[in-house]
């Protein structure tokens, strides 16, 4: 992946959900934050919703953290490489957490890691809590005799679907049409639509009504989610503050 010295500031990066995106781990920028040891490379962003909703994967050098802080809008995070903590544990490679409003914690590493993560699209106050590990859950079988999936979160009242897909080498879709925005990030593998090939590390959006192939010769491992494009991303409140903001 491409490391870069530039600071991250919130900007629009593949911030058109109507539109077909991909992102190739080569071509992902590296921005180093205010965290210390934290490194941001971003899928897509808009920071003209506010307190932007993004999709990023989070690089943690050993030793790199950020301070205690909560989570307007919730998050989402999947521990691709190392060992991401906070203060409720140690998690592996695999890890899948759904943080809902209002969680607050100090997340850091000390070997570091690699996570994927989506920050400020999980509004709700009664969303449930969510943490598996994808390697230990149970696999269920799909239409698609060479497809395998668990699921990750659904919840009756909230529209998204999040999901992962194990996919048997060889595995072909042909002229699949979307009623809702699908993403698909590349956890293992190597995954090919009309546009190009995309391996390990690859993220891509499609909008409802777009037509694509999308095969496997190696087989993969994919993280899946769709929503309508109802869905109304999560609004910070101007008048929320983190933890470290409000302690005296």
């Amino acid at each position: 992946m491409v490391s870069s010295q530039l600071q991250w500031q919130p900007k629009q990066i593949n911030n058109n959900l109507l539109t077909h995106a991909a992102v190739l781990p080569t071509s992902l920028i590296w921005y180093q934050t205010t965290f210390t040891g934290i490194w941001f490379g971003c899928f897509e962003s808009d920071h003209e919703t506010q307190d932007h909703p993004v999709t990023m994967l989070t690089r943690f050098d050993a030793g790199g953290f950020f301070p205690l802080h909560g989570h307007p809008g919730g998050e989402e995070i999947l521990v691709l490489q190392g060992n991401f903590a906070d203060e409720t544990g140690v998690y592996p490679p695999g890890t899948y957490m759904l943080n809902p409003e209002g969680f607050i914690h100090l997340p850091y590493s000390d070997e570091g890691c690699l996570t994927f993560v989506k920050l400020r699209q999980h509004g709700g106050k009664t969303r449930q809590r969510v943490k598996t590990n994808i390697y230990d859950s149970p696999w269920q079988s799909s239409q698609n005799p060479q497809i395998e999936f668990t699921t990750l979160y659904q919840q009756m009242g909230y529209p998204e679907k999040i999901w992962v897909e194990r996919w048997q080498p060889g595995t072909k879709l042909s002229n699949v049409v979307e009623t809702e925005i699908k993403e698909i990030f590349v956890i293992e593998g190597t995954v090919t639509d009309n546009n190009g090939n995309y391996p390990t590390g690859s993220w891509l959006r499609y909008p409802p009504n777009y037509s694509y192939n999308l095969a496997s010769e190696t087989g993969c491992l994919i993280y899946v989610k769709t929503y309508p494009t109802s869905a109304i991303r999560f609004l910070v409140g101007e008048d929320f503050k983190h933890p470290f903001e409000t302690s005296s």
